[in-house]
């Protein structure tokens, strides 16, 4: 319920302040007046682009307006995506020793190497389909948690969670889980405002405890995730001489340390490695604050058209070119680039240069054209793309919405859902109850029959006698 231009702001400034509290140190680079200034502009731009839409004040929403959503068709589609995918998933893992993290990051690091030699995938067709179909178990558990009137723990899991754990597994990253748990997340404001439109009231005693459990599984996830990845934190730490061994390589090989009176308080009070596990969290939300900054004042390569920031475009150049990939990424590898996550904006103008401008304006446009929609609440479709449009700007530190974690096959899949998607009876909160009471005594119409999910029975239409 952020306007698009508000969240942003938010979230680059929350960077720069994190950078300057915490006794982040450059070693060998130094950000420029340039490459902030280009860095302002990218950001203007999107900001630009967002406040030509009608923000509709709040005076003109009409929030209690919705209609009912059929997703039968949505839900075929991404069920068959998502059993797809985990059948091409566990063909691939079945010959692989994913459950051991030291050999996920070695299988992780050995893939970028290849990326960067222009080397032939080796990925198999398995991979390959699985690739293109697990981003539609993101839509779906999006879609069971905004639209369900009470939400299938069983479907979710199966169809919305497993063929993420999946490709977690089998491409060794963190990024699928880490979308999974926060588009969750987000999903439940989108749901908050859905059920309260139709008229979907809980008692005081009920909702309250509701709202507990929803913390408590919530905070569960986010342990459970969080014990995770320091896990592999720590394995990848032990690789390197534990946390003392990391803030070398972070020093020599990444270019950023962790000095000062801060920072030797830190490594008192928790021990190098939980210091480590500090640096390494926060470095994840700074870095694109600086790698974008070197972007802008160093990159003099080619415009990459997409290879650089979207995961599928350079996958098929890969396939056909090799020798241009390693071309495209040793330009980054010369000036410190490659490996590291390059924000929105290094995405853009990597690929785009100075029509990422124009990228940008078009990408906050659409975003507050989302915010636009789900204002006048007059298609409750645009509760399912809120969460997504969300994720991409909180996000933005890491890459564009369409390069984070898949994104364009995710939005792509988001697109067929949408499209799939039909509106059904008309419903206003606030009157729903005694109009249908009135029409069915005035006219006998027997009211749609719905599904437990909330989607229109196929077989009870309106019948009027």
């Amino acid at each position: 319920m952020t306007h698009p231009t508000l969240l942003m702001v938010q979230v680059w400034a929350g960077c720069a302040l994190l950078y300057g509290v915490l006794p982040f140190h450059l070693v060998d680079k130094a950000m420029t007046l340039e490459g902030a200034l280009v860095m302002f502009l990218f950001l203007a731009s999107f900001c630009l682009g967002a406040l030509m839409i009608d923000p509709v004040p709040e005076r003109r929403a009409r929030p209690g307006v919705r209609r009912h959503i059929d997703f039968s068709r949505t839900d075929v589609l991404l069920v068959a995506a998502g059993a797809i995918s985990i059948v091409a998933f566990l063909l691939d893992l079945r010959d692989k020793t994913v459950l051991d993290l030291a050999v996920a990051y070695e299988l992780r690091s050995d893939q970028a190497g290849a990326l960067l030699e222009g080397e032939a995938s080796t990925s198999g067709l398995a991979f390959q389909i699985g690739f293109l179909t697990y981003p539609a178990a993101y839509v779906y558990t999006a879609r069971l948690i905004v639209f369900s009137p009470r939400i299938p723990i069983l479907r979710t899991v199966a169809f919305g969670v497993l063929p993420v754990l999946l490709a977690t597994m089998a491409m060794g990253g963190r990024s699928p889980l880490l979308y999974v748990i926060v588009i969750s997340i987000l999903a439940v404001g989108s749901r908050g405002l859905y059920l309260s439109a139709i008229g979907q009231r809980q008692g005081r005693t009920r909702k309250a405890n509701a709202e507990v459990y929803k913390i408590l599984g919530t905070a569960g996830v986010v342990v459970a995730a969080m014990a995770y990845f320091v896990a592999v934190f720590f394995v990848r730490a032990e690789l390197f001489g534990g946390g003392a061994g990391m803030f070398k390589v972070a020093e020599e090989v990444w270019g950023i340390g962790f000095r000062g009176p801060l920072a030797d308080a830190m490594f008192d009070a928790l021990g190098q490695e939980w210091t480590y596990i500090v640096f390494v969290f926060n470095w994840y939300v700074v870095q694109g604050l600086l790698m974008a900054n070197f972007v802008f004042s160093d990159y003099q390569g080619p415009m990459q058209w997409g290879v650089y920031g979207i995961d599928l475009v350079s996958a098929l150049v890969r396939r056909f070119d090799g020798p241009l990939i390693a071309g495209y990424f040793d330009a980054l590898q010369r000036i410190g680039i490659y490996g590291f996550f390059p924000s929105a904006w290094g995405s853009l103008y990597v690929d785009l240069w100075w029509f990422g401008l124009a990228a940008s304006a078009m990408w906050g446009a659409f975003a507050a054209k989302v915010y636009s929609s789900v204002k006048r609440a007059r298609d409750s479709r645009w509760l399912l793309v809120a969460p997504f449009v969300t994720m991409g700007i909180l996000f933005s530190f890491i890459n564009t919405p369409i390069g984070f974690a898949n994104g364009l096959v995710t939005h792509l899949w988001l697109l067929v859902a949408f499209v799939a998607a039909r509106q059904c009876a008309h419903i206003k909160a606030s009157r729903a109850p005694a109009l249908a009471a009135t029409t069915s005594a005035l006219f006998q119409i027997e009211a749609p029959r719905l599904n437990v999910d909330g989607t229109l029975h196929p077989k009870r239409s309106p019948r009027m006698s």
